[in-house]
């Protein structure tokens, strides 16, 4: 069985296009570049989670920056 790849992605549109903001002693804050969210919460997801992601985002109605 071959091991699946995890990717870290934003919680909110299930983009990998995330940046470090910031980080250091208060922790790490991630900005994501397909809808802004800001945040220390990512997910680690395997390819199938992270399409969930991004379709449930889609079917809301939010549109991604890079539409």
């Amino acid at each position: 069985m071959k091991p699946e790849k995890v990717l870290e992605v934003c919680p909110v549109c299930g983009s990998s296009k995330l940046y470090l903001e910031a980080g250091g002693y208060t922790g790490k804050v991630y900005h994501c570049k397909n809808c802004d969210y800001m945040g220390a919460l990512i997910v680690e997801a395997d390819e199938e989670m992270a399409r969930a992601i991004r379709e449930d985002y889609e079917k809301s109605g939010q549109k991604r920056r890079d539409d």
